[in-house]
């Protein structure tokens, strides 16, 4: 279908003031995006459940454990830039779709490895396939959603990750129990594979700013390469750039605790193995809950005071890692410790919109893919990569409770002194963001 340019938008946000794409288009698509969303993280997390059995097949360290799971994000982190010029020349919906395709079968494919050499290469394939899936579907929600809508779209979208990590842990740990790690890997890779191809054909978006709109051929030709100018434009602002970091240390925290739980409850506590995944699963009922009302929360409180959720997010992180610093240090009581970690996760989950709004709405529509593949590459660059591999090493050394504590301790120092800090640019930045046209492709 032919593009159609659709009126300018009068708010100073940049965003239309409705649905570009029409309202069931745009929730056809977006329901596509959560379901692909689920197993993408199903199947990154899956190997948190087949861990214990790993080690007994092959007599694996904690440290190799967490190499598992370091090597997938090592893989998005190396493909994240590609994957943009990917998502330029394909479209933000044919890229989700295409990486789904290929993260599923590199999935499928660890259950034919013969050594954990070859099982880390499958992980790290998964990883690429990963790289440009959420920063096109991010950008396409940004876009695609009114901004009465977006953080409360991307909060649905994102609870996502925990529906699907919970998932990926539960239903891994039960077939590995009744079938073998391998099947696990092999089934849980279907659902997603389906998914992909049922989405090539979703409706996308092109973008249209009014400097690109007046101008002349001959101005276009000598104007600097877009993505040039766009990360500029990102470097520039300050605010953004901490946001990043805020992302990657919260991440630091929160990928040791969900890679190791099933670990620790098995380990520590002597809980069968598939129990301990969905004891593990079932904490993310929670944050499932709490992502999207975090988002709703700050559509509504934030709207005429978008400095709140700069004080909303640090405050719920600090009171996360208070309850943490309990569960692990104080409590040893199995059912007390599962409960104050279950609190954890809500609280996190409640403040984990704040850092992802950033990311969006302090660039240019156009500039938004770019803005989360950034965010993506810091996340994993000094959070998801070397979290499960450094927790790995500190538990064989100290024990995997000193560890998860260790990690959780001085990322959120980090991540709230990051957001802290952003609150004094936050709003000079924002001011910055122009008016663009948005129009349906």
């Amino acid at each position: 279908m032919s593009a159609q340019l659709q009126p300018a938008p009068s708010a100073t946000s940049g965003d239309s003031p409705d649905y570009i794409l029409g309202k069931g288009p745009t929730l056809r698509v977006f329901t596509l995006l959560c379901l692909l969303m689920v197993f993408d993280f199903a199947d990154r997390m899956i190997i948190a459940s087949l861990l214990p059995a790993i080690k007994t097949e092959w007599g694996i360290t904690d440290a190799q454990s967490g190499l598992l799971g370091t090597v997938l994000f090592i893989g998005m982190v190396l493909f994240a830039l590609p994957a943009v010029a990917m998502t330029n020349r394909l479209g933000r919906i044919k890229t989700a779709s295409l990486m789904g395709v290929f993260w599923s079968i590199a999935s499928a494919a660890g259950a034919l490895a013969t050594n954990v050499g070859q099982l880390a290469a499958t992980r790290a394939a998964v990883g690429v396939g990963e790289a440009g899936y959420a920063p096109a579907s991010y950008a396409w929600i940004s876009a695609a959603f009114p901004q009465r809508r977006r953080q409360l779209a991307l909060g649905l979208f994102s609870s996502g990750q925990v529906l699907g990590m919970g998932l990926g842990v539960a239903l891994g740990g039960y077939i590995a129990s009744h079938y073998g790690w391998r099947h696990a890997l092999g089934l849980m890779a279907l659902p997603g594979l389906v998914i992909a191809v049922l989405l090539y054909r979703g409706r996308d978006y092109r973008t249209v700013t009014p400097a690109a709109a007046a101008a002349t051929a001959t101005a276009a030709a000598t104007a600097p390469p877009q993505r040039t100018r766009h990360f500029k434009t990102i470097l520039g602002t300050r605010s953004l750039l901490l946001a990043y970091f805020s992302q990657a240390m919260a991440t630091l925290q929160s990928v040791p605790i969900f890679y190791f739980l099933p670990t620790y409850f098995h380990r520590v506590h002597g809980i069968p193995m598939h129990t301990a995944s969905y004891m593990t699963s079932g904490l993310l009922v929670l944050a499932l809950i709490a992502v999207p009302l975090g988002g709703w929360i700050m559509d509504r409180w934030s709207g005429h005071a978008p400095l709140r959720k700069l004080s909303f997010a640090p405050a719920l992180a600090l009171a996360g890692t208070l309850i943490y610093a309990i569960a692990f240090g104080v409590v040893h009581d199995a059912t007390v410790q599962y409960g104050l970690i279950l609190l954890a996760f809500f609280l996190y989950g409640l403040g984990g919109m704040a850092t992802l709004g950033m990311t969006q709405e302090l660039v240019a529509p156009d500039a938004r893919a770019l803005s989360s593949t950034c965010s993506v590459l810091t996340i994993h660059l000094l959070g998801s990569a070397p979290g499960p591999f450094i927790a790995g090493l500190l538990s064989d050394r100290y024990g995997l409770a000193v560890a998860l504590l260790a990690t959780v301790f001085i990322s959120t120092t980090l991540s709230v002194a990051a957001l802290l800090l952003a609150r004094r640019y936050y709003l000079a930045d924002l001011a910055k963001v122009g008016n663009y046209q948005l129009a349906a492709a």
